[in-house]
């Protein structure tokens, strides 16, 4: 069975024995592993380190001369020799070429989120069995964009666990 087809098999039986809808991670990860239905090998040390480094950069940043609160290191997947990397590159220094292909890729994320949470918010509005209709979102970031561009502010709170060990 697929890795993450058993994950949701977990947390739908978590639910089910625990009578919730909606699912509370930090209960139903302690009753997997407590009823063994949750059984991994623990990463190893260079899997550990490597996570923690990708975090580390991910989280750099540094204050610009506009007083600005700026990613340091930025992603950017590229091929070398025909082999397909994923480097960190540093703001303060990187060639336009690169800082260019980086801005892109992410762009491209962005985008596919957006899509993606369009996708799942009609399919809610034209399937729930509630009859609801949810509110319009404004896919239009301009003045989001802007905002952030004249106050220097932006939410960089996001709490994305994905990749956390905790």
């Amino acid at each position: 069975m697929e890795f993450n087809a058993r994950m949701n098999d977990i947390m739908r039986e978590w639910q089910i024995e625990h009578g919730f809808d909606a699912v509370d991670i930090d209960a139903a990860s302690a009753w997997a592993v407590e009823t063994k239905r949750y059984q991994r090998k623990p990463p190893t040390m260079e899997q550990m380190c490597k996570q923690d480094m990708r975090r580390a950069l991910q989280q750099s940043h540094y204050i610009d001369p506009q007083g600005n609160k700026v990613k340091t290191k930025h992603a950017v997947k590229i091929e070398i020799k025909g082999e397909q990397l994923r480097l960190y590159i540093d703001i303060r220094d990187s060639k336009p070429d690169i800082m260019q292909k980086s801005f892109s890729q992410n762009w491209e994320r962005i985008g596919n989120d957006v899509k993606r949470h369009s996708i799942d918010k009609q399919s809610y509005d034209n399937n729930n069995h509630f009859g609801a209709t949810l509110d319009s979102f404004d896919y239009d970031f301009n003045q989001h964009a802007e905002d952030a561009r004249m106050s220097g502010e932006y939410d960089d709170n996001f709490d994305d666990d994905v990749e956390d060990l905790d």
